[in-house]
């Protein structure tokens, strides 16, 4: 465990010399370097008033006189019903209680986040020691390795505090603890699924409802129990039409955020809305500062931010008026096009092929983006050989390690289609999938044969 750490804490030290290489700018860039200023903004209320910062740190009592008061500067404090949580907001909540012991240096804050992220690896060799043919400290060290997870959890973002919360989940279904120790473990995996990354716990219950039914009524067959169960719920889905709508909408949306944010634009509050303004109509605006005015007549969505509202195309002209900027980039280098939902349920099922590859196989050596898309790209390539490989010489499989298999594949397969379907960006990709490839990594590890015979 002491090597662990200090392997984790050089990944996340790398991690830090990349924001450098690839920005040029300090030791923290985007989310990394926002979540650790906004959590010194609201550490610091504590100074000023206890009670406060208690209100604002709970949210019990929290307002908009607190926030307009104390918060005002910070990007991702405030979010709409976009999210069933804001998650960046509970990150900042984190960060502002290790504020307290750090003294300002985020060297504390990475190994504290490292140390809770090799909690999670001891996690995982605990659940599945036992249903694999290969040495728990040869387990440890695989767990903990695997290129994608080491290094997205070596780091002051979301990712350390939603791995620990899944391998909490995970280590409360798999190991037989005694009831309260599986139920404290159980509600502690919810906090922090629901607190920084929502959308994982959603894909971890469709996969434990899933295989709960595989156990029960179809575990002789792995491969036809999946495409059964996966063409039952889409053909039940399309029965459910206030849920099915509900997701569609939400996804289309979740996509078209995602795709602005990887074309690039300018978001300019006005009054309730925010105007969205592409790269390529920057010469009809007259950008000054963090202010922009409109010179020339332009067509533009209405976007309410943090909001489900569906935006609404607007044709502006020219009034003389100042608008706020309140979100500019020049987007993404590893920006790829997708096919947009569009509100259409059948469109999402068409897209799925599209989800798939784009979810899990890129990015393919023609992909825009930086050099390290090549790291990316080998691993997918090592992860596929890896699982052909077992699925060809796998051992024969009791029917807790097949239930155990099966579920890990339908939590990839859903988690990797939620990805595809709304991220057009290969880094954010790269990012979000860690969950998806280490389950795909311990199903083949399941059924790994070390003997090398093949199983008919």
């Amino acid at each position: 465990m002491p090597a662990g750490l200090l392997i984790k804490i050089v990944a996340g030290l790398l991690l830090f010399l990349l924001h450098i290489q690839t920005y040029g700018i300090d030791e923290l860039s985007h989310d990394g370097e926002t979540f650790f200023k906004e959590g010194k903004y609201l550490n610091n209320i504590f100074f000023q008033s206890p009670v406060h910062y208690f209100q604002l740190l709970t949210g019990i009592g929290e307002n908009t006189w607190l926030i307009n008061k104390y918060l005002f500067m910070t990007e991702y404090w405030s979010a709409g019903d976009l999210s069933i949580v804001n998650d960046s907001k509970n990150v900042i909540r984190v960060h502002s209680l290790i504020h307290f012991v750090s003294f300002n240096s985020v060297y504390i804050h990475l190994a504290l986040m490292c140390l809770l992220s090799l909690a999670g690896v001891r996690n995982l060799l605990i659940a599945f020691k036992d249903h694999v043919k290969i040495r728990s400290e040869l387990l440890f060290w695989i767990l903990l390795l695997v290129p994608s997870t080491i290094f997205w959890t070596s780091s002051i973002m979301k990712e350390p505090l939603m791995f620990f919360g899944l391998t909490l989940f995970t280590r409360a279904i798999l190991v037989k603890e005694g009831l309260w120790k599986r139920t404290i473990f159980t509600l502690l995996s919810f906090v922090f699924l629901l607190g920084f990354k929502p959308y994982i716990l959603l894909c971890l219950l469709i996969a434990l409802f899933c295989a709960t039914v595989y156990r029960q009524f179809f575990s002789t067959r792995l491969i036809p129990s999946l495409i059964t169960l996966i063409t039952f719920m889409a053909i039940s889905s399309a029965f459910l039409d206030t849920p099915r709508d509900l997701l569609v909408h939400y996804l289309t949306r979740k996509q078209f955020d995602f795709v602005n944010v990887g074309k690039g634009g300018l978001h300019a509050l006005a009054d309730s809305c925010f105007y969205y303004f592409k790269p390529s109509q920057y010469d009809k605006l007259e950008i000054i500062d963090r202010k922009v005015i409109i010179k020339k007549p332009v067509d533009s969505y209405i976007i309410f931010f943090g909001s489900t509202k569906s935006p609404v195309p607007v044709h502006l002209e020219p009034t003389g008026d100042t608008l706020l900027i309140s979100y500019f980039t020049e987007g993404c280098r590893s920006f790829i096009e997708t096919t947009p939902i569009s509100e259409s349920y059948s469109q999402l099922i068409k897209n799925i092929p599209e989800a798939f590859v784009n979810g899990f196989i890129r990015p393919f050596p023609t992909d825009p983006g930086s050099n390290l898309k090549f790291l990316s790209m080998l691993e997918i390539w090592a992860l596929i050989g890896f699982l052909i490989w077992v699925s060809i010489k796998h051992r024969k499989l009791e029917p807790e390690d097949r239930t155990i298999v099966f579920g890990l594949v339908v939590f990839a397969l859903f988690l990797l289609l939620l990805i595809g379907w709304t991220t057009p960006v290969i880094g954010a990709i790269a990012r979000y999938r860690f969950p998806a490839q280490l389950a795909l990594v311990l199903a083949g590890l399941i059924l790994f044969n070390p003997t090398k015979k093949t199983i008919t």
